[in-house]
């Protein structure tokens, strides 16, 4: 995987920093040294991105690494920086916002993706695919009309892209206005559904609707005894919020006013192991702000959703519309790419690499100006999420089955010596390997 790894660990109230993986034999890969992750100096956004940028090269081996992935000639393929965030110290600073003299914005090329690792690893099976790909969107923010990122979604539904893998889109809300949106749309992939009015039941309603993608317009923060949850705006609360605001979109003044129906990470942690998505979007204030202990979307990444986009900080209805906007075309050409019909093995949904586009979008002509681009943020688990085509013969059970089994089969053969190893076990298992090849549809190497 052409990626390089940074990871800060903490010791004590201090943190150590090191270059975990690099896409080439760096010297001193691996090594620790202690940081610098106090909030860079004040002054403009270039020099404070410039500044973080030097803290890391201060570290042998990290300078190296970045300098090598740093001079990647222009149209090359992305090279992704990713940071493994074990200390919550270094998981507050903006690392989206790095800037290299010569090449700018890290983050803004396509060759520089900037990712975070989740500190908790899972493991990710690989899944198996097979149409159509389940896109589901809850749309109900108190005080914030759904309908821009429900055309949003109604646009990228259409594309190519997403015909090619029957994008199903259901779209759950408490604005009747969305609701009737989905209804003229007249489209029978496109569903709708008002949203229950208890958190049992919304959970209920996430689970049954099984999704691949789960996007989540709401208000996000902290909830009694500082738990961080989602809140949703049931049809009596949108209501509420046009009486306090009949002049237009205003953001709760008080918690209370968010949304009556309220999901704590745990229990939409619960609501998704069924699915088992592959991406959640939390399209929510403070998702994705690290304090001392995780942010939301790290949270739900380190209990094993693969990737979750949040939000650092309160950012503008105008700038989560357009980053959904530029974000879900992206994100359905990699769903596509991944499982070409002609693959014959287990591909990687590269989430890394969609996130590019959606920062330009928000960056605009001069992203020296204002730095609301870095917002969203992208934590995914250590290891890629792998999808295999998959068809009316193979489950994805079926496959995870058949994979562990050749997995056994595999380090067993490695451990025999052929020159004193018995020919007729040798020839066994070399036999179950090539059977195990041939039901998962994969070409031996």
């Amino acid at each position: 995987m052409n990626r390089t790894v940074l990871s800060f660990e903490p010791l004590g109230d201090q943190v150590l920093l090191k270059l975990e993986d690099a896409p080439t034999d760096i010297p001193g890969l691996g090594e620790h040294a202690l940081t610098d992750v106090s909030d860079p100096p004040g002054g403009t956004i270039v020099e404070r991105g410039k500044a973080l940028l030097d803290r890391l090269a201060l570290h042998p081996a990290v300078g190296k690494g970045l300098a090598a992935v740093l001079a990647l000639p222009p149209g090359a393929a992305p090279g992704p920086l990713y940071f493994h965030m074990l200390s919550s110290h270094a998981d507050r600073l903006p690392w989206e916002l790095l800037f290299d003299p010569v090449h700018g914005f890290c983050a803004l090329d396509r060759r520089w993706p900037i990712v975070r690792i989740a500190a908790r690893r899972r493991g990710l099976r690989q899944q198996g695919f097979a149409a159509p790909l389940r896109l589901v969107a809850v749309l109900s923010a108190a005080g914030r009309s759904g309908l821009p990122q429900l055309a949003t979604l109604l646009d990228a539904t259409a594309t190519a892209d997403a015909k090619a893998v029957k994008v199903r889109l259901h779209v759950i809300s408490g604005e009747q206005e969305v609701l009737d949106a989905v209804a003229a749309a007249g489209r029978p992939e496109v569903t709708a559904e008002l949203i229950p009015p208890t958190e049992p039941e919304l959970r209920r309603s996430i689970t049954a609707a099984r999704p691949h993608i789960l996007h989540l317009l709401c208000h996000g923060g902290a909830g009694l005894g500082g738990v961080r949850t989602l809140a949703f705006a049931h049809f009596a609360d949108v209501e509420a919020a046009k009486d306090r605001a009949p002049e237009g979109q205003r953001e709760p003044d008080r918690p209370e006013d968010a949304g009556s129906v309220r999901i704590k990470v745990p229990e939409l942690i619960t609501a998704l192991e069924p699915s088992d998505p592959w991406l959640v979007v939390l399209s929510a204030c403070q998702t994705a702000e690290a304090s001392d202990t995780q942010a939301m979307a790290h949270e739900l990444v380190s209990n094993g959703v693969p990737a979750v986009a949040g939000m650092r900080r309160l950012v503008d209805l105008h700038d989560t519309n357009q980053f959904c906007a530029a974000l879900y075309p992206e994100v359905l050409a990699a769903v596509r790419a991944a499982i070409s019909p002609n693959a014959t093995l287990a591909r990687e949904v590269d989430w890394a690499v969609v996130f590019t586009a959606p920062r330009l979008a928000l960056a605009g002509q001069d992203p020296a100006a204002a730095d609301s681009w870095t917002d969203p943020v992208l934590y995914v688990q250590a290891d890629p999420l792998l999808v295999f085509p998959g068809s009316t013969a193979l489950s994805p059970a079926d496959f995870s089955t058949l994979q562990g089994q050749l997995d056994v089969w595999q380090e067993f053969a490695a451990t025999l010596d052929p020159l004193t190893a018995d020919p007729g076990l040798l020839e066994r298992a070399h036999e179950r390997i090539a059977e195990l090849h041939a039901a998962l549809g994969m070409a031996e190497p």
